[in-house]
């Protein structure tokens, strides 16, 4: 669509004035076509100025979710490459899960908001508009079964690495999936499947993740500031969302591809180089008990090696909780 290749030449030019004539020449379109363009823009809340006789410029503090503004950082083949931009949704999972026998594999829902956000075991996750994103993956991989707990582990890594480079920071991962930077939350993921029951194989995944990008209007829940955070706490610069989003889908599609092709030791190098506990004391709750452990490793199948009273045992995802020592957090 024009509008949307009106707003691809925009951010490229982002905060300088590009006149009408300009992007009508290198859209091949004519300049009625670039201002019913602009008007649809705005009408959708992009924050575009004009200057008589200089031309339009979308605003440095622009940040508002867009396909278009996606779609130019993507460096992927299949990831994303079909995507919904929502302004509001109940949840992103449920969008595709209830779409999912009519989507192509790697598509992408992507929302400025949820009503209905959900994270692990039932929890809900707070969704405000403008000051998150939340997004999920539709995918249909052919993977045994032993390797779908690695989806996970590659979310948790697309989103470090998408952090990294957008946000300017190195996060770290909180064994299995929690995503944080001093001991706050910053992002959370939600994997669930389905499975085929007549051939006992995966008819599909969908991959959920939630970014706290910047604090709400108020602050954050009382409830929840002590545990969680905001990539722009720690981040030198102001993250702009549509980059994100591309940047998780960029590295998601290189984390996906390790796993089907059963490269999945490279895939756990890469997790292992943001996990920053082993070696040291840490709580495991299992049941409503604590008890201490230290944290030796993880497994090439992405599990925890502890170690008490000087015996080694294997923790499954899913039944601990552990807690880290205050430095580490």
């Amino acid at each position: 669509m024009v509008r949307d290749d009106v707003l691809r030449a925009l951010e490229q030019h982002r905060g300088t004035l590009v006149s009408g004539g300009t992007l009508a020449r290198e859209l091949g379109v004519s300049r009625t076509a670039i201002w019913k363009a602009i008007a649809s823009l705005r009408e959708m809340g992009f924050p575009i100025e004009s200057i008589s006789g200089e031309g339009y410029r979308l605003a440095e503090s622009s940040d508002a979710l867009s396909e278009a503004g996606i779609a130019m950082e993507l460096k992927t083949n299949r990831m994303a490459r079909s995507l919904c931009v929502l302004s509001t949704v109940n949840s992103t999972n449920t969008y595709l899960k209830e779409r999912a026998a009519s989507l192509p594999d790697g598509y992408a829902a992507v929302a400025d908001c949820q009503t209905a956000g959900r994270g692990r075991l039932g929890r809900t996750f707070l969704s405000p508009s403008g000051s998150g994103v939340y997004i999920s993956i539709l995918l249909h991989p052919t993977l045994p079964l032993e390797r779908v707990n690695m989806i996970t582990v590659g979310a948790a890594v697309a989103l470090c690495e998408a952090i990294q480079e957008t946000a300017g920071f190195e996060p770290d991962i909180k064994w299995v999936n929690d995503v944080l930077k001093n001991g706050k939350k910053l992002c959370g993921i939600l994997t669930e499947a389905a499975m085929e029951a007549e051939t006992g194989q995966l008819s599909y995944a969908i991959v959920g993740v939630g970014i706290n990008v910047r604090q709400p209007e108020g602050g954050l829940p009382e409830e929840i500031r002590d545990i969680a955070g905001c990539l722009e706490d720690f981040s030198p610069h102001p993250v702009r969302r549509n980059a994100l989003v591309a940047a998780f889908f960029n590295h998601m599609e290189t984390c996906l591809d390790l796993i089907v092709s059963g490269n999945t030791e490279a895939l756990m190098d890469r997790y292992r180089s943001f996990i920053h506990f082993l070696g040291e004391p840490i709580t495991v709750i299992r049941n409503g008990v604590r008890e201490a452990a230290t944290a030796v490793a993880i497994n090439s199948s992405g599990h925890l090696i502890i170690e008490q009273n000087g015996q080694q045992s294997v923790m499954l995802a899913g039944e601990i909780s552990i807690r880290l020592p205050e430095r580490i957090r």
